[in-house]
């Protein structure tokens, strides 16, 4: 059976953070290892409890670093839309989701499917990101598991809810073929559109699966630049 973390990550500020003294030492929930289907029940509920909330279909949201927000079409990564971070190991992508994430107005959540295991939730909150408010999904690496398709079908299900405002998915894809690229593209589209959340989707360089992505950011260079549908560079 596969199995999956998930945890809803909070943390207080600690010590070195600028505690005020009298405050208590910064504790950071452990993640609790859950059944697939128990951890699909829990992502349901939360999506029910939610899902109220009007979707965020119009206009962008801006991570607060002008030479990203610059780069991109409108001057902000596109809600309702997949914007591709590209770019290499130290290319400073999973800095640029998290800046997004910290951006976010005050009743705004998001999610973070972390399909590598890196995401680090202290560096995450050094970078603004509230982390009482951001829900992170980790695929398990069980035997017989496939943690690409299960951290892309759980990507797809947070963008399709409607309950948040930022999706980043970050999944190990290799550059060789995967199967039913097509259709995980077109799937992932529809649930952003749907939901109404930006999506981004973190890619390593030679990945292997291409998204309609309303840009595609290049990191890692002297400067990103940002790639339109059909390969044009936007101006």
């Amino acid at each position: 059976m596969v199995r999956a973390e998930a945890a809803l990550v909070s943390a207080r500020q600690d010590p070195g953070d600028g505690r005020r003294r009298g405050e208590k030492p910064a504790v950071l929930e452990r993640p609790v290892l859950l059944e697939r289907p128990v951890l699909l029940e829990r992502l349901r509920d939360e999506i029910r409890r939610l899902e109220r909330r009007p979707a965020r279909r119009d206009g962008v949201l801006r991570c607060g670093r002008p030479e990203i927000d610059g780069a991109l079409p409108g001057g902000g990564f596109r809600r309702g839309g997949l914007t591709e971070l590209a770019g290499g190991p130290a290319s400073g992508k999973t800095a640029v989701a998290l800046a997004l994430l910290g951006a976010l107005p005050p009743d705004d959540l998001a999610a973070y499917v972390d399909g590598r295991g890196e995401l680090y939730p202290p560096a995450a909150a050094a970078l603004g990101v509230d982390l009482a408010r951001l829900l992170v999904v980790r695929p398990a690496r069980a035997r017989g598991a496939d943690p690409v398709m299960a951290g892309i079908w759980a990507g797809e299900a947070l963008l399709a809810s409607g309950a948040f405002a930022a999706v980043a998915i970050d999944v190990p894809l290799g550059g060789g073929w995967l199967r039913g690229e097509e259709t995980i593209a077109r799937r992932l589209q529809a649930a952003v559109e749907k939901g109404g959340a930006v999506g981004l989707w973190l890619a390593g360089p030679g990945t292997a699966l291409r998204l309609p992505a309303a840009a595609r950011l290049e990191l890692g260079g002297a400067r990103p630049a940002a790639i339109r549908r059909g390969g044009r560079r936007a101006s």
